[in-house]
């Protein structure tokens, strides 16, 4: 009685959760509208997660189109990763076509040993990730750390 009791608690906790996740609103799968005044955009990222929201608002808010410059200031985890994880090559295509462009600390890549020499050539190396962010807000860039 008690196998059945369970059971039937088990399913019960089953039907909730499936139903529960097909009344979750869909993702935004539109265009992102700013509505601000500044042109200048800077967003320090750790890791990959980061990383792939940062491209695809790049991508919809339509950098080129708008006249808008963002940068993406890469420390942390995200400097190795960003060499030796072949698979985030595409994001960082599809990034760049959008018209991002990317900093990575030097700073994380010595910190993580990543070998210098195998960093995307569009990328670049800079010094410090924190000193970059300083100076991106002193040109007027709005800047935040994700």
């Amino acid at each position: 009685m008690t196998k059945y009791f369970f059971s039937a608690i088990l399913f019960l906790m089953t039907v909730s959760l499936t139903l529960q996740a097909q009344n979750q609103p869909p993702v935004n799968q539109e265009d992102y509208i700013y509505e601000g005044s500044s042109t200048k955009f800077a967003v320090m990222v750790p890791d990959v997660l980061h990383f792939k929201a940062g491209v695809e608002t790049a991508e919809r808010m339509h950098l080129k189109e708008n006249g808008y410059k963002f940068e993406m200031v890469i420390i942390g985890e995200l400097a190795k990763a960003i060499v030796e994880d072949k698979s985030l090559k595409p994001y960082l295509d599809r990034a760049i076509e959008a018209g991002m462009n990317f900093t990575v600390c030097e700073y994380a890549l010595d910190l993580f040993e990543v070998d210098k020499s195998k960093v995307d050539k569009r990328v670049e190396i800079i010094p410090h990730g924190w000193l970059r962010m300083y100076e991106l807000k002193d040109k007027g860039y709005n800047t935040i750390r994700s």
